[in-house]
């Protein structure tokens, strides 16, 4: 879809409610897809020297190899059947970014809140900013 969450600004009379992107943050999701070779769940980090890029999930790839010599397990999450994340080379989303740095505000959740405007608006209405 070509999306970018840190780019949801506010409008100028809103801009005040705006969350900041932090390149510093970083959070894994707590949910995901289970099916067989589902990818592990979400998260966002800053770029390091030893990866500058996030890559991609390669959900063929077959790590239950307990024959193998020596033996390959599937140790990305818990319950895991198959599949990697494969940070071999840059792999350019939709968007063209190949980094998840600052990019902490995906639409999760039973209101699919997204975007460091509509986060920052939820936090101003209703979070530690309302108090």
């Amino acid at each position: 879809l070509g999306q970018s969450y840190q780019d949801y600004h506010c409008s100028e009379g809103e801009k005040h409610m705006e969350c900041p992107v932090d390149p510093t943050m970083s959070i894994t999701a707590v949910t995901h897809a289970k099916w067989y070779g589902a990818p592990a769940p979400l998260y966002c980090g800053p770029k390091t020297d030893e990866q500058p890029y996030s890559g991609f999930w390669d959900y063929g790839y077959e790590c239950n190899k307990s024959w193998a010599n020596p033996p390959e397990t599937c140790d990305v999450y818990e319950g895991q059947k198959a599949g990697k994340f494969d940070q071999s080379r840059p792999y350019a989303s939709t968007a063209g970014r190949t980094d998840v740095e600052g990019c902490c505000w995906w639409g999760r959740g039973v209101i699919q809140t997204s975007g460091v405007c509509n986060f920052g608006k939820l936090n101003y209405y209703l979070g530690a900013r309302a108090a």
